[in-house]
């Protein structure tokens, strides 16, 4: 089921680039500055491969909140598969509206003006970083304790911006 929604969410998003980007990035080895994804009950936990180790935010196993190293096997707690995250070159796709409304005639809530604001403005942020730059900054973040999940950090490892699509998906 979930194949399925991601295949036609895939599909509206990326038309006829979909079967190219998949089957250029689609692998199972992991490579130095690989963000992967493993569930974890309800959630998912995030980290960054470095070749040897994954770093990662969260829980350390003294039970403290901070960008720290395990290994595979501590990192995976148990599991046995887990995903390699892919980014796109630009933040999002814009699509432009069938019709125009004079700008009088359209109103929209405060809320979604925001939204908006804050997807453009990460939009001029995004960088998707390569592998190795990835894994150099998530080593340089060993220590640090500012992050609100294992998603923000391995995707601000990767991208730059600091976000989760699970907690969009929620909002």
């Amino acid at each position: 089921m979930a194949d399925q929604i991601l295949d036609v969410l895939l599909s509206s998003l990326l038309g006829s680039q979909r079967k190219s980007i998949i089957s250029s990035q689609h692998r199972h080895e992991l490579v130095r500055g690989d963000v992967i994804c493993v569930r974890d009950g309800f959630s998912n936990r995030y980290g960054v491969w470095t070749g040897k180790n994954v770093i990662m935010y969260g829980n350390s196993l003294q039970g403290i909140k901070y960008v720290h190293e395990r290994s595979i096997k501590n990192f995976l707690r148990g599991a046995t598969s887990y995903s390699i995250c892919l980014f796109p070159k630009k933040y999002g796709h814009p699509r432009r509206m069938a019709s125009i409304l004079p700008i009088q005639d359209v109103v929209m809530p405060q809320n979604k003006i925001r939204r908006m604001l804050e997807q453009a403005e990460k939009a001029r942020r995004y960088r998707c970083y390569s592998p190795e730059e990835t894994a150099v900054r998530a080593e340089k973040a060993i220590g640090q304790s500012d992050f609100a999940s294992s998603e923000h950090f391995a995707v601000w490892c990767k991208t730059g911006i600091a976000e989760s699509q699970d907690w969009e998906a929620l909002r």
